[in-house]
């Protein structure tokens, strides 16, 4: 659409036939259309431009910035589809935390040994656990939903003020193909004899899904204590004997 803006000049007894500017549809909302009006002098006619429709441009219109005269944006920041329509508005996703699942309890991992109960000085005593990933079943964000927690760190307390945190559970020394006492990742050896309690902490990862859609991942770790042992640690001694002690409890040495 086009504007046409009329100017007049007196001339003596005449005046100027209007000066016509051409103005669109969009600079009536941006920099604005110019006006002009004058007066005349003994030297001259004196012309005055304005701009008018707009709140920017030529004199009184506004600042002349055209990002401050431009139309408030009515998507607020979204995608304009097309003129007067925005793209719609995508929620937000809900953050689940650890807090959120703490219905979900895992099956948490056993705390074991070798040898079971007891184990001698100064010889390593293999401590292990068993246990995996476990899934549990549940409601989350007002439906159904499943939460797996998978085991990723171990820690024991050997009760003698010794600690270690492993990435791995631990074996059976048959499991790991080693002879009985020798060294393992989860080992420990005790200095003196006595009655100790040992204790482990597994640290889980832990994810959700809602129905049967894909896992999503919860930050952080959730630390579960596991079931304590007793230990009976003792001395031990190496002697040569004559015969079988099973068969002859009372030979020499026996």
């Amino acid at each position: 659409m086009l504007i046409t803006v009329g100017v007049a000049v007196l001339v003596g007894l005449g005046y100027f036939a209007p000066l016509e500017v051409a103005c669109d549809r969009d600079s009536i909302f941006t920099t604005g259309c110019a006006s002009v009006s004058g007066t005349l002098s003994p030297d001259g006619a004196i012309l005055d431009a304005n701009v008018n429709g707009g709140t920017g441009g030529v004199g009184s219109g506004g600042s002349g910035d055209p990002a401050a005269s431009a139309p408030p944006d009515k998507c607020l920041g979204r995608v304009i589809v097309k003129e007067g329509e925005c793209a719609p508005t995508i929620p937000t996703p809900t953050t689940v935390t650890l807090s959120d699942v703490a219905a979900f309890r895992p099956d948490v991992g056993t705390n074991a040994m070798q040898p079971n109960g007891w184990a001698v000085v100064g010889l390593d005593t293999n401590f292990l656990s068993r246990g995996g990933a476990d899934v549990v079943a549940g409601t989350l964000l007002g439906g159904p939903a499943e939460v797996r927690f998978t085991p990723v760190a171990w820690t024991w307390s050997y009760g003698d003020g010794a600690t270690r945190r492993a990435t791995t559970a631990g074996g059976l020394w048959a499991e790991l193909g080693i002879p009985e006492f020798d060294a393992t990742p989860t080992s420990h050896v005790y200095a003196a004899k006595g009655t100790y309690t040992i204790t482990l902490t597994i640290d889980y990862v832990a994810e959700y899904r809602l129905g049967s859609g894909a896992w999503v991942p919860i930050a952080g770790v959730l630390s579960l204590p596991s079931n304590p042992l007793t230990i009976t640690v003792g001395s031990a001694k190496t002697v040569l004997v004559e015969d079988d002690c099973r068969v002859n409890p009372s030979g020499p040495g026996c």
